[in-house]
């Protein structure tokens, strides 16, 4: 009984809204049979505009969205085993559903270039008024052909390539941590460029912004060196973090004495040749050596007057960019501070490296090695490993272009057994902000 009430009392508010309204113009006398139907192998879409070309536009957005909806119900997107949107029997189950439609539309998807007014098979129309207020709408309804055989196909291709994209993803995430050339650097910011706008889900995005940025930083991590090979005879090598990498672009050298300057690549790195006849061995005499990466000037001076006094001379420089890491950031607090510092022995002689002292910025005591005694025999880069074991408060880290972490290294001069103590003062990076 109830249901039949129900029944009688929509039947009645149909006729009242009909009562209201008339039907003006029509594109065909008899209203088609598959007109507020569902027809297997056709989509049948109808909405209200306030013109027929508005009609036309709205009608292939609902198509549209509906294909859309239909061809990636199968898309999962997650992270961390946490589902952030999941498209389940063609409804998008999300919050944010119409952001989602309108992200996928812009991700230039090949079966969305296929969906086209043309393709619909029959449309019908009416012009409709109200009688009370005489003002006029069209009901625009289409009949668009789309088939289960097709939406298998269009769902097969669209979830091959969003694994695909997925998959490119996934290696520059890999590729981050074994960067073996600065060309590598910008072709990956480039990749990350382009499937930031693919993805069209906030998780995937939000991951492809944030490797993007960790790839910029690395360009903060690039460091110049060198060594004499011979007199007249320079080497320069480009560092990311301290660790060798190879770089196509030439760096530019200039002197203050030195003449017939070349520079050579070598597998990666560089060989200068110069001419220093000019050169006065009373005066500080150098090479600069400039090379621009992924937008960053990156300086280099090279001592002229440390090239061709023999083999025992003894030159051991800080440089580059000190390396932090904390083992856990807690807020303020750290734990164990994993500590690599560069080293460049020049002159090639075996050294002793006894203590390490460093002043951080943002940490009020000195971390402080004492008890190192370590020897070293190899020409060149040499990378110093320290691990400052406890839990250090640090405060706000300064974004200066003038931060540094200031402090001493002592060495035990091989020539003369004597111990030397040199200060220090580099730029560093940390893990913590």
């Amino acid at each position: 009984m109830k249901r039949l009430i129900w029944m009688i009392f929509v039947t009645l508010l149909a006729a009242g809204v009909a009562a209201q309204t008339k039907v003006v113009e029509r594109s065909a006398k008899k209203v088609p049979g598959w007109l507020n139907t569902a027809v297997e192998d056709y989509l049948v879409v109808s909405v209200t505009a306030g013109s027929l070309a508005e009609g036309q536009t709205k009608a292939l957005t609902e198509i549209t969205e509906r294909i859309i909806q239909s061809v990636a119900s199968n898309v999962t997107v997650s992270k961390k085993n946490t589902l952030s949107e999941v498209n389940v029997n063609g409804i998008i189950e999300s919050s944010d559903a119409f952001t989602q439609i309108s992200r996928i539309k812009s991700a230039n998807l090949p079966f969305l270039k296929g969906i086209s007014l043309s393709n619909v098979e029959e449309i019908y129309w009416e012009k409709v008024q109200d009688k009370a207020t005489k003002k006029e709408h069209y009901n625009y309804s289409v009949k668009y052909p789309f088939s289960r055989l097709e939406q298998r196909k269009l769902t097969a291709e669209f979830e091959a390539l969003d694994a695909g994209q997925v998959a490119r993803y996934e290696a520059l995430e890999q590729k981050i941590g074994a960067i073996e050339s600065a060309d590598e650097i910008s072709r990956a910011i480039t990749e990350l460029n382009t499937l930031s706008e693919y993805f069209f889900d906030d998780v995937r995005l939000s991951r492809v912004k944030g490797l993007t940025a960790r790839y910029r930083q690395l360009y903060d991590a690039l460091t110049l060196t060198g060594t004499f090979l011979e007199s007249g005879k320079y080497q320069c090598q480009l560092l990311l973090d301290g660790n060798p990498i190879k770089v196509a672009a030439k760096p530019k050298v200039t002197s203050n004495c030195a003449s017939q300057i070349s520079v050579r690549p070598a597998d990666g790195m560089f060989v200068i040749t110069y001419s220093a006849e000019d050169c006065l061995p009373e005066e500080e005499n150098f090479l600069n050596i400039s090379l621009t990466v992924g937008g960053k000037r990156l300086q280099h001076k090279a001592f002229l007057n440390e090239a061709g006094t023999g083999s025992m001379a003894f030159s051991v420089v800080p440089e580059g960019k000190l390396v932090l890491t904390a083992d856990s950031v807690a807020d303020r607090k750290i734990f164990n501070i994993n500590i690599r510092l560069t080293l460049n022995n020049r002159g090639g002689t075996p050294f002793g490296l006894k203590a390490l002292e460093l002043h951080v910025p943002e940490i009020s005591a000195p971390i402080i090695f004492d008890d190192i005694d370590g020897v070293y025999k190899t020409k060149g880069i040499i990378q110093i490993k320290a691990l400052a074991e406890g839990e250090f408060t640090v405060g706000e880290k300064k974004k200066s272009l003038f931060s540094f972490v200031q402090g001493a290294i002592t060495f035990v001069n091989p020539q003369t057994g004597a111990v030397e103590r040199s200060q220090l003062s580099l730029p560093y990076v940390t893990n913590w902000e």
